[in-house]
């Protein structure tokens, strides 16, 4: 009997018009931002390039320029001509010619105070130039740093250094309206990169400027008292400006960069209680020194008050940003696994039929072995004789028994119908034309047990007709 299928059959191909032209899109590409506006790019060159029409304009101003202590007004560029052309006082550090004693301390701070304006202006068009080519935001920022320090430390210094040497006269109103704007300009663009988290760095600038002005008001009206104080520590009063005009200048400048960065709260500690050291030794001096009123003592006061405010300032900042990262981790959501994709095609598996050889079938368990074996329990054989118990008589057809020949018909109905071999109380009790899959499933379950009764042929038979019936 053959199962093979020789009729073919034929498939009418439709073809189909509605196909559309392009397939829907499922899913949407994520769309990336352009990583600098145009608008942007072009607010930046403009405001570039004003930048550096403002720093050259610079150069041929009127501003007070130190000679000698003496303020004159002069433009810088008529300044470094003249200078270059023979008619300096002395050398800094032996190169730059300069107007002022540069063995003096304050003669030496005049003189890095001008070379430093004019390097601020050369960094600022360099910058400005190149932020006008590329149209970044970060070089233009770079550019309004070192035009506001620039001209801030430069007015700063045009005031103080006449002051203690006497020869203070008017504020140089070019010099303070020129920082005044690239402080604006440097405050804006710090406010527009941290917005509002910019209000506690500019506070802090607030009270490190208070902190410097007290400072150097100090030593411009009480430069003999401080003086004869330092000397009582063994100290001169040049270096004692020297170190005092450092520290008060690197204290501005970092309050200035911090402006546009968002960590460094532990250098902001460190400046603070420099400043404070610095405050504490002008109150001793302040307190030791026999001065005609008391404007001393509230100078020291005010910079020592105003370091230990911004100490006390910086750990509440310290504090916050913790309570704000930690909220910023509860808060943060839980990433959920992708779902697993729907098989867009139905997979059908099918199993081929393959004749019995022997050994485990797989799948199927094995018992361990519950009554006694045949050969534990050995039964005597007795001859049987089912030639004339002949299936096709009775009123119910077997299919099973069917496709049996004379011989295996004889063994299955001693084994598995009279069971003269032995009982298997395991495997239920066969059924001459009756539902039997719970005995070929039990059969094959207890196989172990009963392997040995069971001849090959007969026991290939069993497994094609239970594996083509399951």
């Amino acid at each position: 009997m053959s199962n093979t299928n020789t009729n073919s059959i034929e498939f009418d191909v439709v073809p189909c018009t509605d196909v559309p032209e392009t397939l829907p899109e499922t899913v949407e590409a994520p769309q990336t931002e352009a990583p600098a506006p145009k608008q942007k790019k072009a607010a930046c060159r403009i405001f570039s390039l004003l930048l550096i029409a403002v720093s050259v304009a610079a150069l041929f101003l009127p501003v007070q320029v130190l000679k000698g202590f003496a303020p004159e007004s002069a433009t810088l560029f008529a300044s470094i001509t003249d200078l270059f052309g023979g008619n300096e006082a002395s050398k800094l550090f032996g190169m730059l010619p300069v107007y002022t004693d540069a063995a003096n301390v304050a003669g030496l701070l005049a003189g890095v105070v001008f070379y430093a304006l004019l390097a601020a202006i050369a960094l600022t068009v360099v910058f400005g130039l190149i932020a006008l080519i590329s149209g970044k935001a970060c070089l233009f920022r770079t550019a309004a740093f070192f035009f506001a320090t620039g001209f801030g430390t430069y007015a700063v210094c045009g005031y103080a250094l006449p002051a203690i040497k006497g020869t203070a006269t008017e504020l140089d109103l070019i010099t303070v309206a020129i920082a005044a704007v690239g402080a604006l300009l440097y405050l804006v663009l710090g406010f527009a990169k941290k917005g509002k988290k910019a209000f506690a760095s500019l506070i802090q600038l607030l009270f490190t400027l208070v902190f410097v002005a007290a400072t150097v008001m100090a030593f411009n009206g009480y430069t003999a008292e401080i003086t004869t104080a330092v000397e009582g520590f063994g100290l001169t009063i040049d270096l004692t400006v020297q170190i005092v005009a450092a520290v008060i200048w690197v204290v501005a400048l970092l309050g200035a960069i911090r402006l546009l960065t968002k960590k460094g709260l532990a250098l902001d500690m460190i400046r603070y209680i420099v400043q404070l050291v610095v405050g504490g030794v002008l109150c001793y001096v302040a307190f030791t020194a026999k001065a005609e009123d008391n404007m001393l003592l509230i100078y020291a006061i005010v910079a020592a008050a105003v370091s230990l405010v911004q100490i006390v300032f910086c750990i509440l900042q310290g504090k916050s940003g913790k309570k704000a990262n930690k909220v910023e981790e509860e808060v943060a959501p839980v990433e959920q696994p992708a779902p697993e994709p729907v098989p867009e095609y139905t997979v059908e598996e099918y199993a081929e039929a393959l004749p019995y050889e022997g050994g485990p079938v797989e799948g199927v368990e094995i018992a361990q072995e519950v009554n006694p074996t045949f050969e534990e329990n050995p039964i005597e054989p007795v001859q049987v004789n089912t030639a004339g118990y002949d299936f096709y008589n009775s009123k119910s057809f077997d299919p099973f028994i069917a496709i049996l020949n004379g011989e295996e018909r004889n063994q299955f109905t001693e084994l598995f119908i009279l069971k003269y071999k032995g009982v298997m109380p395991e495997i239920p009790d066969y059924q001459v034309g009756g539902d039997n899959k719970e005995f070929f499933r039990k059969l094959f379950i207890y196989l172990g047990q009963y392997r040995d009764r069971i001849p090959d042929g007969l026991l290939a038979k069993i497994y094609q007709f239970a594996i083509r019936n399951a």
